[in-house]
């Protein structure tokens, strides 16, 4: 293909485009930024569900009470009145276990109450009597869900979908950047559409002034002159007009890649292939279609638990408790009392979960949604590329023409060394080289822009 006919101070391709994009371009520093947001979020649900829930408690208080019995007639004594103050200190510790759905509980409880009591028995009053006691409870107990919230599939769905919508932000992401790369690398094309059309202009007015200045020594009829003349404007307003363009777009490329100094001459490289089985390939590498494909996922994942939620509770627990009682009634005492104990607990509900019913009919009904969701993209996507396809090899077949013709890089070199043609004989046949360069750059230009487009439809843009 034609490239550009002056010499590159610094070359640059589509690829190596695409890479200064990606490095300089605040707009990708940006988006990242909400993406590593996002996986913190997904980490606190993890840290959230499988966390050490560590809760302390303290308690100071005081108890007033007062009893009047009526025709009390036996010799027990009893309190008639009551004041009791109270300390206590608790503790709990809780974990989930994020692979089996079980949970740990230790709990640890420490309490010195102290009571002033006024006693009576039938022959009336008695005596104060201070009572003290030291008490520790301590409680360890582990359950595992064995139907409901087997393996924790109910409890860990908020951690599930949160993973599964992380990796489609990080796939919106990519194509948020793909689109972003898509739209600057026409302003990169455009621009080696303006540089290739200057050029081949450029080369015709440096060729048309070399031709005025012979025919000046030579005294050419004045009227040739004319048209000389006429012809030599003509090329620089269209070569002032290209150049404008061509500035434009350079400004805008040097602002894209945070190069403000350097001089830039692109080329687009012909590093560019169809793709054979395209329903195949797009299966396997579409985002559009791992984006639904994620939907999917989310969706049975939604299905699973609800299913799940419709079983009864039944949950096996292993526990140990200990309880440790001292005091000083009117005699000094000590109690220690230890349990374990291993127990199924079942439960069902006989009416159902009627919210849980509703949310399972759903997702149900959404699966096949999702699935011709799928299909239709992959039809959408497969019909678009098979008409740039079509596109991309008519485009070339004709530049292959274009190449039979036209196969140097200074066309105008040549006219008027074989033969002596008059100066109008010798514009006319400039002009109809232009136009078929012209013609050619702009073709060339198209096809390139198809090729970004296909890539752009097959995700291949985004290294």
């Amino acid at each position: 293909m034609l490239m550009c006919l002056s010499n590159s101070v610094y070359a640059l391709n589509n690829h190596e485009f695409v890479d200064l994009l990606l490095i300089n371009n605040a707009f990708f520093e940006k988006e990242m930024i909400n993406l590593e947001i996002k996986n913190l979020e997904m980490k606190g649900d993890y840290d959230d569900y499988s966390d050490w829930e560590w809760d302390v408690s303290a308690e100071i208080g005081r108890i007033n009470k007062s009893k009047n019995k009526q025709n009390y007639t036996s010799s027990t004594d009893y309190a008639k009145s009551t004041n009791q103050d109270v300390q206590k200190i608790s503790t709990d510790i809780n974990k989930k276990f994020f692979s089996n759905g079980s949970e740990l509980n230790f709990s640890y409880d420490k309490s010195l109450p102290i009571k002033n009591e006024e006693m009576h028995d039938k022959n009336g009053y008695q005596k104060d009597k201070n009572t003290t006691e030291y008490l520790d409870d301590i409680s360890l107990s582990w359950t595992l869900p064995l139907l409901k919230n087997l393996g924790g599939v109910v409890d860990q769905k908020t951690y599930d979908i949160a993973v599964l919508d992380y990796k489609d932000e990080r796939l919106l992401l990519a194509e948020v950047q793909e689109d972003f790369l898509e739209d600057k690398l026409m302003i990169f094309i455009d621009f080696i559409s303006y540089k290739r059309q200057s050029d081949v202009v450029r080369l015709k007015l440096k060729k048309l002034e070399k031709i005025l200045k012979n025919s000046l020594q030579n005294k050419v009829h004045i009227s040739d002159i004319s048209v000389l003349k006429r012809s030599i404007d003509k090329s620089k307003r269209a070569l002032a007009s290209l150049e404008s363009k061509l500035n434009a777009e350079l400004d805008l490329l040097r602002r894209l890649i945070a190069n403000k100094h350097v001089f830039l001459e692109v080329n687009y490289d012909d590093n560019f292939s169809l793709i054979k089985d395209i329903d195949v390939y797009l299966k396997e590498n579409s985002r559009d279609l791992k984006r639904i494909d994620i939907e999917r996922y989310k969706n049975k994942r939604h299905i699973k638990s609800y299913k799940n939620s419709e079983l009864p509770e039944l949950d096996f627990t292993l526990s140990a408790t200990r309880d440790e009682n001292k005091g000083n009634y009117s005699t000094y005492s000590r109690s220690t009392e230890n349990e374990y104990e291993a127990k199924l607990e079942l439960s069902y509900s006989l009416t159902g979960d009627v919210s849980n019913q509703t949310l399972l009919s759903k997702y149900l009904l959404k699966t096949k949604q999702l699935e011709l969701k799928y299909k239709d993209k992959l039809d959408d996507v497969s019909a678009d590329i098979a008409k740039l396809t079509a596109l991309i090899k008519r485009d070339t077949k004709s530049l292959e023409l274009y190449n039979l013709q036209s196969g140097l890089d200074n066309p105008f070199e040549q006219l008027t060394q074989d033969h002596k043609p008059s100066i109008r004989f010798v514009i006319d046949e400039m002009n109809d080289i232009e136009d078929l360069y012209m013609d050619y750059i702009i073709q060339s230009i198209e096809l390139y822009k198809n090729q970004v487009k296909y890539d752009g439809l097959t995700d291949r843009l985004l290294p």
